[in-house]
């Protein structure tokens, strides 16, 4: 089925600037810095990233090690985006708060599932794929689906293949689905909840049903009420997904409103 003009972000600007910087190295290098990707991506304060890493190291389910560290922080070495250091109980990291909540959901995957049963993973609403890369590197996931706009998809791949990432990782064109695409977790941070009820409608069909676990993080009601767009309700949504509970956004990102849907869980 195609899907098009679904999204309060799709615009033209926003995946004709991705496109661009993947075909084009000098924009590529400072891709996260632009005001185009910043209003959609990386609009994250230093704030939100203190807390997502005190949020980790506050956590026990998941000790990550210098090389681990290290690791993960190679996400801010391609797009130079706004780093700050920060503190917490004598450790500290110089990092975007993007990255930090990245691993903030890796943490949170780690708590809520038994993640050895997540060999395939399917995420809608891919940034550049850095969330992609550090769920591909901590957990024994087979496949990853990247299902986004062709242009977005462009720069994920770029990005992806500047660490010659490995593994099973497949790009889809998130206007075109057609087949049924079982998962064992769908992912998708703020993105589904901001498309309008006609994609939405495709993604529970084709994808969300089939999806063993998800996680979701829910934006979507703050655009509704301001009449952006007519996507589901978090309550309307929740009631489709068998065995989904509401919970609450921690760290809060950008309202006490957001919530998080999960299902599947230990």
């Amino acid at each position: 089925m195609e899907i098009t003009g679904t999204s309060v972000f799709d615009d033209e600007w926003y995946p004709e600037f991705c496109y661009f910087a993947s075909r084009h190295e000098d924009v590529f290098k400072n891709f996260k810095r632009h005001p185009i990707y910043t209003r959609v991506v990386e609009y994250m304060s230093p704030e939100f990233g203190q807390e997502c890493f005190e949020y980790i190291l506050n956590n026990s389910a998941l000790t990550l090690t210098e090389d681990e560290w290290l690791f993960f922080l190679q996400n801010d070495s391609v797009g130079n985006p706004f780093i700050a250091e920060y503190n917490f109980g004598g450790s500290k990291v110089i990092a975007s708060p993007t990255t930090l909540r990245y691993i903030k959901v890796l943490v949170d995957i780690v708590t809520l599932f038994d993640v050895r049963k997540l060999e395939t993973v399917t995420e809608v609403g891919v940034g550049y794929g850095g969330q992609c890369r550090i769920l591909m590197n901590a957990l024994p996931i087979q496949r990853y689906n990247l299902v986004d706009l062709p242009e977005v998809l462009a720069l994920t791949e770029k990005f992806l293949n500047a660490f010659n990432q490995a593994g099973d990782i497949r790009y889809i064109d998130g206007t075109h689905i057609y087949h049924d695409a079982p998962c064992d977790l769908f992912l998708s941070d703020y993105a589904f909840s901001e498309l309008a009820k006609s994609a939405q409608d495709v993604y529970i069909d084709k994808i969300i049903s089939k999806a063993k676990a998800g996680y979701v993080t829910w934006d979507g009601d703050f655009f509704a009420s301001v009449g952006m767009y007519d996507g589901y309700t978090l309550d309307e949504f929740v009631a489709m997904v068998p065995n989904a509970k509401i919970l609450p956004e921690n760290p809060v990102t950008t309202s006490p409103d957001n919530r998080l849907v999960v299902w599947g869980c230990k």
